[in-house]
């Protein structure tokens, strides 16, 4: 049997969401997923078990798009990440909260972290960050995925 893993999205908004939206559906080759939740939903070995945000409006819309229960709605990350326990966590949040949320969720049993660009705010915050991951053995992506996209390469 196949592992099945269970994910949390701290920052609901366009990248950990929504820009799916903004990828026109009448395209030959249709890049999706692009949100972290929409990547959550087209993997079969992860859950999106509950989401994160401080906008309450935003977290209803992600609960709806992507079958995220109301009582998995949380404004702050720390009840999140201690109450579900997920194996992942996604920060899609501006850089001056990453850091912070991911050396808790690094601290607190998150096994893997997948966070958005940029890494943090701060040189500081990132070797804190890199710290808190290396002492607790967790996995960490940084998203920069289409940094190699074919597309990119011919607009350079």
């Amino acid at each position: 049997m196949t592992a099945i893993y269970r994910a949390a999205l701290v920052g609901c908004s366009r990248m950990g969401a929504f820009i799916d939206n903004e990828v026109p559906e009448n395209l030959e080759h249709r890049p999706l997923p692009y949100s972290h939740a929409a990547g959550y939903q087209a993997c079969e070995r992860t859950a999106l078990i509950a989401c994160s945000d401080l906008r309450t409006d935003v977290m209803v819309q992600t609960g709806l798009r992507y079958d995220v229960p109301e009582d998995r709605h949380y404004t702050d990350y720390r009840d999140m990440i201690d109450r579900e326990q997920p194996d992942i966590v996604s920060v899609a949040t501006q850089p001056e909260q990453r850091a912070e949320v991911v050396i808790y969720a690094a601290e607190h049993g998150v096994r893997a972290i997948y966070a958005e660009k940029a890494m943090a705010a701060s040189l500081e915050e990132a070797d804190a960050m890199v710290e808190a991951v290396e002492r607790n053995g967790v996995f960490f992506n940084m998203g920069t995925n289409r940094r190699w996209d074919t597309g990119y390469d011919t607009m350079k």
